[in-house]
């Protein structure tokens, strides 16, 4: 499955610097890519701009943030009001 939003795509792949020529599989640990804990903190924010929200702290599981099809699970959910509160 690829990305099934745009601006989600574009948020990961700058957040973790991933150029657009790069493969970027839906479902690849997002570690792979370099993802750590500062910048959990930093590609949170970067959603929070891009998508105008706020993700709510109970949702700032580990698990949420396995892969970009975790984390757009998690994402999609708070969008669409039926996410952690």
């Amino acid at each position: 499955m690829g990305f099934p939003n745009s601006t989600f795509e574009a948020v990961i792949r700058a957040s973790l610097g991933v150029p657009g020529t790069t493969e970027l599989p839906f479902d690849a640990p997002l570690t792979d890519f370099g993802l750590d804990s500062l910048g959990s903190v930093n590609l949170v924010l970067d959603l929070e701009l891009g998508f105008d929200a706020v993700i709510p702290d109970t949702a700032l599981l580990r698990p949420n943030f396995y892969s970009a099809e975790t984390l757009w699970q998690a994402l999609a959910e708070i969008l669409t009001g039926a996410g952690p509160a």
